[in-house]
């Protein structure tokens, strides 16, 4: 299971850097470095920041492979039938729920504490779609619209904590995907997002010459 969802997670990662890159009209190209930036940036950002090397896509380049062909997938697909929305959200959402657990697993098995296994397991969830954001020229997703580092930090907190408390570790993986899904998804399909910061409105006008 934890395999599948690995790869799972790159590839639903890739497709949506995929169609990011395609509202921008971007080439093949630029589909294709905006995918791998998506399902691929966390990851090495995480590792980069621990140390840990070689990172994870050297290590094992299938996940490179599974991204290119993602990508390129649905560079194809879209030209032919229209991928529903909801669905690609769903599918983001379990990328993110086990991508988040299982960045917060590596830093553990490293030896680190609490607060910085909970940090990388953000990181490894987020990171990639606050990079393509950023290279297609949007405000990042997660500062912006529905709950999205929110449930991040809800799952790894509670993976932690269960196995602080001495709950097995696949218990506790599994508990705290189940609540970074859910609470993914509750802010998708009900529009939940955070307060955002709003100026009154003598402080939106511009000033006098």
């Amino acid at each position: 299971m934890y395999v599948f969802l690995d790869f799972f997670g790159i590839a639903v990662f890739a497709i949506s850097g995929a169609l990011v890159a395609g509202h921008k009209k971007l080439d093949v190209f630029g589909v294709l470095v905006v995918a791998l930036v998506t399902c691929l940036g966390g990851g090495t950002l995480r590792d980069l920041v621990l140390n840990a090397h070689p990172v994870v896509w050297i290590a094992n380049t299938t996940y490179l492979g599974v991204g290119i062909i993602s990508a390129l997938a649905t560079f194809v697909l879209v030209r032919l039938k229209r991928i529903p929305l909801h669905m690609l959200e769903v599918c983001d959402a379990i990328g993110l729920a086990f991508f988040t657990i299982a960045g917060t697993q590596k830093a553990q098995a490293l030896g680190h504490s609490f607060e910085i296994c909970l940090l990388m397991g953000i990181m490894t969830g987020v990171a990639g779609g606050v990079l393509r954001d950023i290279i297609c020229n949007e405000i990042p997703l997660i500062f912006h619209r529905e709950i999205y580092a929110t449930p991040a930090i809800a799952g790894s907190f509670l993976y932690l904590t269960l196995s602080y408390f001495g709950m097995d570790t696949d218990v506790a993986a599994l508990s705290g995907m189940a609540v970074t899904l859910a609470s993914r998804l509750a802010g998708v399909y009900f529009n939940i997002s955070l307060p955002a910061f709003l100026f009154s409105e003598d402080e939106q006008e511009s000033p006098k010459p």
